[in-house]
């Protein structure tokens, strides 16, 4: 038995404290995910905050059949495409749609800016390409756990990479990032 459903035992015996130990071990990965999907710093801050509250209440419902991190993930990628869609028209309108002027600039600069054009594209990104590639670069999940996370097959989460990874690459050639 791994660590993580001992710790969950635990919890589920009366000792919430432990809990502690599940938020310190997957904070972060959790935040990086759903900072990946939502493109926003205090919206990923929110929403992670969100998913280990979920999480905590539906401990019960957890089946250790499955890796905590898949069951967690499994909220948290949720969360946070419901966040986007209940949210789609404010971030659209929030978006700086003005293109910045071209200057000579260092490597420093030019990939910061990649860096930024490729956080847009991915944002722009429909959902279930999104959350694949996040899942596979972002998390370095493999597609097994992804098709255990999003609930489809291995098949259709390698189709989905493929074509996000092609609809990746154009909105970032109509970007000049590539």
């Amino acid at each position: 038995m791994d660590d993580d459903k001992i710790i969950i035992e635990e919890i589920l015996k009366g000792e919430v404290s432990r809990f502690e130990l599940l938020v310190k071990k997957y904070q972060q990965p959790v935040y990086n995910v759903i900072f990946r999907i939502s493109g926003n710093v205090e919206d990923a801050k929110e929403i992670t905050q969100d998913v280990f509250v979920k999480s905590y209440e539906s401990l019960r419902n957890y089946k250790p059949d499955y890796k905590f991190f898949s069951w967690l993930y499994r909220i948290a990628i949720n969360s946070a495409l419901m966040h986007n869609k209940q949210n789609r028209r404010f971030v659209l309108l929030s978006e700086n749609t003005e293109r910045q002027p071209e200057f000579q600039s260092t490597n420093a600069e030019e990939n910061e800016h990649k860096y930024k054009q490729l956080n847009k594209a991915l944002i722009e990104l429909p959902e279930k390409y999104k959350s694949v590639i996040v899942l596979k670069y972002y998390a370095a999940l493999s597609y097994a756990q992804i098709a255990t996370i999003t609930g489809i097959d291995e098949k259709r989460v390698k189709s989905r990479l493929y074509d996000g990874r092609a609809l990746l690459k154009e909105l970032l050639a109509k970007a000049n990032c590539i």
